[in-house]
């Protein structure tokens, strides 16, 4: 039986990105809690958490495959954040973002498995860093984009690939590494693993 690709996430951002790609997977959701590492810098916290949450996958996996985990951590100077659970907290993050530039930060980690072997190995632990400068919003710019929903469950409280480009003047960066899952070099190390069998 040939190796199959498994993704441990259940985001429906991140399984588009992995369909526009033609890479055939499944998608396994990570049972750990990955808000429960804290207190490193946000690169590192977002390699971390990523790991944590392939590796959990991996771990339950009964099959040979390729398990791929991945994080987003935004950073705005010193300070890290993670989604708004609330309408009102998205309206404060779009007002500390507007005019200045914050970083995404996007993690990848890719597990090898072979249970009978008894082996989980990480072949790629990588992370992207994208720059992202926000227009200088008003509240009334703040307050309209809100309605659309689209601050919900994404660390940024926007999507770019929506209403949410329009809060920026200039958008650098592959979109995929800003959606949370950079695609160029996942993509290259799945067929590269799959070209062994």
């Amino acid at each position: 039986m040939n190796p199959k690709v498994y993704l441990a996430s259940t985001s429906p951002f991140r399984k588009a990105l992995m369909e526009e790609a033609g890479i055939h997977f499944e998608a396994i959701a990570p049972e750990c809690d990955e808000k429960s590492i804290i207190g490193f810098a946000p690169r590192e916290l977002a390699r971390r958490r990523a790991e944590l949450k392939g590796f959990d996958v991996a771990s339950r996996l009964k099959v040979k495959g390729l398990v791929i985990g991945s994080d987003q951590v935004l950073s705005l100077e010193e300070a890290c954040f993670d989604k708004a659970q609330s309408i009102e907290e998205a309206r404060m993050r779009l007002r500390q973002f507007s005019g200045r530039v914050h970083t995404l930060h996007s993690a990848v980690a890719v597990f090898e498995v072979d249970p009978s072997k008894k082996m989980i190995s990480l072949v790629v632990s990588d992370v992207v860093d994208v720059g992202m400068k926000m227009r200088t919003l008003t509240d009334e710019t703040i307050d309209q984009y809100l309605k659309t929903d689209e601050w919900r469950g994404v660390v940024g409280c926007y999507r770019i690939e929506g209403e949410g480009r329009r809060l920026f003047d200039q958008v650098d960066g592959d979109r995929s590494e800003i959606i949370g899952l950079p695609m160029a070099g996942l993509k290259k190390t799945i067929e590269a693993y799959l070209k062994t069998y």
